[in-house]
C-alpha cells in the first residue's frame, strides 16, 4: 500500500496514478478540455487547532460549497472521532478554498447560524464531515431534534457516549458543548457533583481537544472549475462518495454555467404524473447512457467525456418522455413498481435517440420489457448487459435497435408462477403488486392513490402481521410471507384484517373484489381462519399474477414489424 493525503492507496492502482499526472499534464495543451486543471498557486500548508476551528464556524469564517454531498455521518462516526483526538490520532488533513463568502445563513450539523460577509473565508473542499462533527459537537446550538452531534462524555469512564445526559446521570455525564468553552465547562463544573479526579480527567480532555492541531492546506484561486477537479480527484480515491454525488457535484451546481446537468432537476422532472422519483444514482447512468458514454464506469476521468454529455433540456425530454412510455405502454404507474431499474436507463437512451416512436415499435418496447422482467433478462447484476444494450441502441437504426434488444431476451419460463417471498425490492414482488393493482383498488373514499402508498414506503402491506401466524404450521406460515397475505390499503393499522372485517358482504363486494378477496376469504376472514384465508388467496393469485404477466409479456403473440415494412415486401414480390 502507498500513503497518501486520503489514506492508504493500492498497488494495483499506481497505473491510474499515471494517467491522473497525464491527465493533468493534458490541461497545459488548450486543445484539450480537461476537468483538472492545475492549480496556479501551489496550497498553503500550515496547522488549525480545534479551539480555531470553531472560532471560525462561529464567526463564519468557515463555509461548504455547492459542490459538497450531504451529512453522511452518523452518531457513531463522530464519537469515533472526538475519541481519536482525545487519543491524539491522526485524522487526516482538511483542504480549504480561500476566498470571499457573502452574508446568509450556514448549516452546521442541524442548527442554522446567521454568517457576516467574509473577505477571507475557508471553505471546506476535502474534510466536510469532519470539521461539522467537531463544531456541532462542541457548540452550544439546538439541532433541531438531529441527535447525531449531541454527545456527552463520562470522566469516571473515559468514554463519549451518544445523547445528552439523562436525568440519573446528570452532573456526572458533561455535554460534549460544555467542553468546547474553557467558561461553560467552568459553570457547568461548579453546578456538578463529581470527584476531585474526575474534574481532572475532565478539564485534561478539554485541553487535548481544544489544543489539538489538524494539518491544513489552504488553496487560494479565482477557478472554481480547478477546485472541482480537486474535489472529484479526493473523492474517487480512498473513502469515495457516491458516483452521482460526484457528478452532482461538477455538472449539477448552479454555479456551474457550462452544460449544467443538474441531477436532482431531473428527478423532479421524472415524478410528472405522479411516477415518482428514480434514485439519483438512476437518473445520472441515463444521462451517461443518453450521452453515449457508458453507464457502468466510474467517473475518475469525467474531463475525457464532459464534451459529450447531452444538454440538460435534451436530458427533460428524454426522461419525459420515458416516463410517459412506462405509464402508459409499460403499465408502470410507479418508479417504485419498476421491476429492474435497470430498464429506466436503457429506455431513456432509447426516447434520447429515437424522440418519436410508431405504435408497433412500441409494442415491442412493451414486450421487450415485460419478457425481460418476467423471464429476469432485466437483472441488475448483469453490469455488462446493460452495457451493450445501451450499445445496441445505434442512431439512424431503429428498427435493427429494437430487434438487437429483443433479441437478447431469455426464452418464455416453462412453469406457471409461484409465488416467493415478498420483499418490496425484488422483480418477482413488484410484479405480483402490479397485477394486484391492475385489479383497481378502492378503499372507502374511491380508487386508490398509488402515490399515497409509494410515499409511505410500503405499498403492500400485511393483512395478518407476523404475531397472528406464530401458530400456523411451517407450510402455512410460509404462505404468510407472501403476497397473498398482503393488501394495496392506506390505513393506521399495521395487520389489516380487522379493518377489513368492517366491511360489508354486500355493499363493499366489488371493493373486496379489487383486492382479490372472494366471498369465500371474506368468510375466512369474518371466522378469523388464517390458513383457510391464506390458503384459498395464495391460490387465487397464483393464477391472477401468472395471468397478469402472460397477458402483459404477450409470449403467445408475434412480435409485429411496422406496417411498412409488410407492405414494401409486397412490393417487392409484385414487382418479381
Amino acid at each position: 500500500m502507498i500513503q497518501t493525503g486520503v489514506g492508504e492507496y493500492p498497488a494495483s492502482r499506481i497505473p491510474s496514478l499515471k494517467n491522473a499526472v497525464v491527465s493533468m499534464l493534458d490541461a497545459t495543451d488548450p486543445s484539450k478540455d480537461t476537468l483538472f486543471r492545475p492549480l496556479t498557486r501551489q496550497p498553503q500548508a500550515t496547522t488549525l487547532t480545534v479551539r480555531e476551528l470553531i472560532r471560525k464556524v462561529e464567526a463564519g469564517e468557515l463555509r461548504v460549497p455547492s459542490f459538497q454531498r450531504p451529512l453522511r455521518w452518523d452518531g457513531e462516526d463522530v464519537r469515533k472521532l472526538l475519541d481519536s483526538i482525545v487519543r491524539g490520532y491522526p485524522i487526516g488533513s482538511l483542504l480549504f478554498w480561500k476566498r470571499a463568502a457573502p452574508e446568509g445563513s450556514i448549516r452546521v450539523g442541524g442548527a442554522t447560524l446567521q454568517a457576516p460577509a467574509v473577505p477571507d473565508a475557508w471553505w471546506v473542499v476535502d474534510g466536510q464531515q469532519r470539521v461539522t462533527a467537531i463544531a456541532a459537537s462542541l457548540l452550544e446550538l439546538d439541532h433541531a431534534g438531529d441527535r447525531r452531534w449531541l454527545v456527552r462524555f463520562d470522566p469516571q469512564h473515559s468514554t463519549f457516549l451518544p445523547d445528552a445526559p439523562p436525568p440519573e446521570r446528570e452532573g456526572l455525564d458533561a455535554p460534549l458543548s460544555v467542553l468546547g468553552d474553557l467558561r461553560r465547562l467552568g459553570r457547568w463544573m461548579r453546578s456538578s457533583a463529581l470527584s476531585e479526579e474526575a474534574f481532572d480527567t475532565l478539564e485534561e480532555t478539554q485541553k487535548r481537544l481544544l489544543d489539538y492541531a489538524i494539518p491544513v492546506y489552504i488553496v487560494e484561486t479565482e477557478e472554481e472549475e480547478a477546485l472541482r477537479g480537486v474535489f472529484a480527484r479526493l473523492n474517487s480515491t480512498g473513502a469515495r462518495m457516491r458516483s452521482d454525488e460526484v457528478f452532482q457535484a461538477l455538472f449539477g451546481s448552479a454555479s456551474n454555467r457550462t452544460n449544467r446537468l443538474d441531477l436532482d432537476g431531473l428527478q423532479a422532472i421524472c415524478q410528472k404524473d405522479a411516477f415518482g422519483s428514480p434514485s439519483r444514482a438512476d437518473v445520472m447512468k441515463a444521462v451517461l447512457a443518453m450521452s453515449g458514454v457508458d453507464p457502468t464506469r466510474t467517473l475518475d476521468d469525467l474531463g475525457n467525456f464532459r464534451q459529450q454529455l447531452v444538454s440538460y433540456d435534451d436530458a427533460a425530454d428524454a426522461l419525459q418522455r420515458t416516463v410517459d412510455f412506462l405509464r402508459t405502454d409499460g403499465h408502470v404507474p410507479h418508479v417504485a413498481l419498476l421491476p429492474y431499474p435497470v430498464v429506466f436507463v436503457i429506455l431513456s437512451r432509447w426516447f434520447h435517440v429515437f424522440p418519436e416512436c410508431d405504435d408497433s415499435i412500441r409494442r415491442r418496447l412493451a414486450q421487450w420489457l415485460w419478457r425481460g422482467a418476467i423471464g429476469a433478462s432485466h437483472q441488475r447484476a448483469a453490469v455488462s448487459a446493460m452495457r451493450e444494450q445501451v450499445r445496441d441502441i445505434a442512431d439512424g437504426e431503429q428498427e435493427a435497435s429494437c430487434e438487437r434488444l429483443l433479441s437478447r431476451l431469455r426464452p418464455p419460463p416453462d412453469t406457471s408462477w409461484q409465488l416467493g417471498r415478498f420483499t418490496s425490492a425484488s422483480a418477482r414482488s413488484r410484479i405480483e403488486t402490479l397485477a394486484l393493482l391492475s385489479l383497481s383498488p378502492s378503499d372507502a373514499y374511491g380508487p386508490l392513490s398509488l402515490s399515497t402508498l409509494a410515499n409511505g414506503e410500503r405499498i403492500a402491506r400485511e393483512i395478518f402481521a407476523s404475531r397472528d401466524c406464530r401458530k400456523l404450521d411451517p407450510n402455512t406460515r410460509r404462505l404468510s410471507l407472501t403476497i397473498a397475505n398482503r393488501v394495496l390499503l392506506d390505513t393506521v393499522h399495521t395487520g389489516l384484517h380487522s379493518e377489513l372485517r368492517k366491511w360489508d358482504r354486500v355493499r363493499d363486494a366489488e371493493r373486496l373484489r379489487s383486492h382479490a378477496i372472494d366471498e369465500e376469504a371474506f368468510d375466512a376472514l369474518l371466522d378469523k381462519d388464517l390458513a383457510r384465508f391464506l390458503r384459498h388467496r395464495h391460490a387465487q393469485l397464483s393464477y391472477l399474477v401468472a395471468d397478469f404477466a402472460r397477458r402483459r409479456a404477450a409470449w403467445d403473440e408475434p412480435i409485429l414489424q411496422p406496417m411498412e415494412l409488410y407492405l414494401d415486401a409486397e412490393d417487392e414480390e409484385g414487382d418479381s
